[in-house]
């Protein structure tokens, strides 16, 4: 399942990260990949290993930690990393999927990536992040502070920039539900819960819905 979100962070908090990203010098991509995709990848990062990224990723854990409807598509259990990626003229990355395990010491699976936007698309031309599927292709261009989210396996690409800087955090999460069948089920399941909360309020119905909820969670989740 690939969920587009308007307005993950707030306006005040985009700026803290522009901010921040401005005192910071960035990094060559193709540093944080192997060989095999390095002849792909032509963008600048900034990665984990700066010390400016603890107060960014601290922004957007309390961001994603606070929205209802990723929590209930994601189930995430931690945050294995966030980076700053930047994309000028000439810029792009091509078709890859990302690491199935990230981080070095302490490792984590990585269930789902993130693409938070920065930019306005009319900031830049190109860029799309386009995701390939045997239906055929996706591309996304999401406005600021839109966040999407998509299984880690999935093969995708970012288009080469033409005009203008296209600026986006990306990260990865591992989920309590490893499998991601289980995880769009517990999705549905949670909006309906929703819905059935908004139009019916509290009642037989709910009861059901929240039993189901907690009785997939407690045999599906791995804590």
């Amino acid at each position: 399942m690939i969920l587009c979100l308007p307005d993950l962070i707030t306006e005040d908090e985009r700026r803290q990260i522009l901010e921040l990203i401005a005192e910071v010098e960035f990094d060559d991509g193709a540093r944080t990949v192997g060989t095999a995709l390095a002849s792909i990848k032509n963008n600048r990062e900034i990665t984990a290993l700066n010390p400016s990224m603890e107060r960014i990723k601290r922004l957007v854990h309390q961001a994603l930690a606070r929205h209802e409807v990723l929590q209930s598509a994601a189930r995430p259990r931690t945050m294995a990393a966030v980076m700053i990626n930047r994309y000028g003229p000439g810029m792009f990355y091509g078709a890859h999927v990302d690491a199935p395990i990230i981080g070095f010491p302490a490792q984590v699976r990585s269930d789902l990536s993130f693409t938070l936007f920065l930019a306005d698309p009319s900031a830049y031309d190109g860029g799309e992040l386009v995701f390939e599927q045997g239906s055929g292709e996706q591309a996304f261009k999401l406005p600021a502070r839109s966040v999407i989210c998509y299984p880690t396996g999935q093969l995708h690409r970012v288009n080469m920039v033409t005009r203008g800087e296209r600026l986006a955090v990306v990260g990865w999460l591992q989920s309590l539900v490893r499998d991601p069948l289980l995880r769009e089920l517990l999705y549905d399941v949670a909006t309906a819960r929703r819905l059935v909360r908004e139009r019916l309020g509290p009642g037989p119905a709910l009861d059901v819905l929240d039993r189901a909820q907690s009785g997939l969670l407690r045999r599906y989740a791995e804590t």
